[in-house]
Formats: C-alpha cells, sequence, structure tokens
C-alpha cells in the first residue's frame, strides 16, 4: 500500500514539474515575440484593475494573472493575458484549474450584456446566462457563432458589418462577451504566436466600436454631480447640482 502512494506523489511531482517547464518555454516564447513586436509584456499583471472586470469568472475567490501584453505608446487599456482560476470542488480543498487567455477592449459608453460565443460551447452557458438569441443575415456568422444579447436592438447597432468581420478573423474558440464598459475576449490558454494575434484583433475591434455607442449608450458616470440625474433616467452634459 505504501509504494502504492509513493508512486502517486510521484507522478504528480512530475506531472507538476512537465507543466512548469512547458509554462516558462511558453512564457520566453511570448516574451521574446513581444520584443521583436515593440509590444510591453510583464510575467505579472500590474494592473489593478483586471480585478474588478465585470464578468463572473473574475470573482473567483481564488486566481490570478500573468503574461501581460500591451501597447508601450497606446498604453494598457487594450491588453491581453493569461488567466486562471479555480474550480470549486466539494470532496477536495483545491479545485482544478481552469487555464485561459483574454483580451480587454474598453468601449466609449455602458453596454447591456452580450455575448458571442462558438456554437460548440454556447449551449452550455445559455441556460446561466438566460439571454436571448438574435440571429444576423450573414449565415456564415450565424453557423459560427451564437449571439445572445439582453437587448436586441444593441446588438444589431452593436455587431456592425466591420465589427462582424473583426470577429470572424478571431481564433477557433474564442468568445467576445460585452458588459458596461468592456469587451472581454476569451478562449482555453493560447500559444504564444496566437496571443499577438488575438491582441491584433482587440486593436481591431476597438478601432470598430460604431461612433453612435457613446450617444445611445452613454456612459455611467462615476459618483459625482451626475449622479442624482442618471438615476432619474435623465443623464445631461450639464451637472444637477453644484
Amino acid at each position: 500500500m505504501k509504494w502504492i502512494v509513493l508512486v502517486v506523489v510521484a507522478f504528480g511531482l512530475a506531472r507538476a514539474g512537465w507543466r512548469w517547464r512547458r509554462g516558462a518555454r511558453r512564457q520566453r516564447r511570448l516574451m521574446l515575440l513581444c520584443q521583436r513586436a515593440g509590444l510591453g509584456f510583464a510575467p505579472m499583471d500590474r494592473f489593478p484593475d483586471t480585478a474588478w472586470l465585470p464578468f463572473p469568472m473574475f470573482g473567483r475567490a481564488n486566481h490570478g494573472t500573468e503574461n501581460v501584453v500591451w501597447d508601450r505608446e497606446r498604453g494598457p487599456s487594450i491588453r491581453v493575458f493569461d488567466y486562471w482560476y479555480e474550480v470549486p470542488a466539494d470532496d477536495r480543498p483545491a479545485g482544478p484549474r481552469r487555464r485561459m487567455t483574454c483580451a480587454v477592449v474598453p468601449l466609449p459608453g455602458s453596454a447591456p450584456r452580450l455575448r458571442v460565443a462558438p456554437r460548440d460551447v454556447a449551449d452550455e452557458l445559455r441556460s446561466a446566462l438566460g439571454l436571448s438569441e438574435v440571429r444576423f443575415e450573414l449565415e456564415r456568422f450565424n453557423r459560427r457563432f451564437v449571439v445572445e444579447a439582453e437587448d436586441e436592438r444593441f446588438a444589431v447597432a452593436f455587431l456592425e458589418q466591420r465589427m462582424i468581420e473583426a470577429l470572424m478573423a478571431l481564433p477557433e474558440g474564442v468568445t467576445a462577451d460585452v458588459n458596461g464598459e468592456v469587451l472581454l475576449l476569451s478562449a482555453r490558454r493560447l500559444p504564444p504566436e496566437q496571443v499577438l494575434a488575438l491582441f491584433d484583433i482587440a486593436v481591431d475591434l476597438y478601432e470598430r466600436v460604431p461612433r453612435s455607442m457613446a450617444s445611445l449608450y452613454p456612459p455611467r458616470p462615476v459618483q459625482g454631480p451626475h449622479e442624482e440625474r442618471w438615476l432619474q433616467g435623465r443623464w445631461g452634459a450639464q451637472p444637477t447640482s453644484g
């Protein structure tokens, strides 16, 4: 019995060592690619707002961010990073980890929830989100993605032809989520070359956001002179006090 325990422990240590070496090689490869492309790279997340992104997986008790990529000239508002979180397990102190690659794209307004997911992963999340499906005229887009939205009018206004073209360029398995003032791209952890491709697409998506969004869905103001007017449902440029 004792030798079985030793074998299991040895196997676990060997597997952990293999994962660490593979992760180190991937990190080095990604760092070198960023240097060649003139992009910023940090092995650990320097940006505290990642933990406050308005999507459920960022509220997990055990999670982490690493391998962050951004454009030094543009700044970190558009960035790509690796993210992991633990899935709760009743019979174990620590659950299995899910490892992902994500990209953050800021939006000029405060949008209702919208999800553009590959059809092979959409069904398992549809009941949890409770969103309505929206179909588009481009059948090639409908065959690849399921679009679900709180507000169908927003989905149609946001997913203009130029946005759809950029989404069609996403690597396989990438999901796009919109909530509030953020567009999030996420997928299972990508190879280094696809991480940089995802960053390029994130920049392209940012430049294709419809200009009408800021006026149709204005940003939610921070607490201040405009807050009272927002709560009344009538927001404008003039403050309500002061």
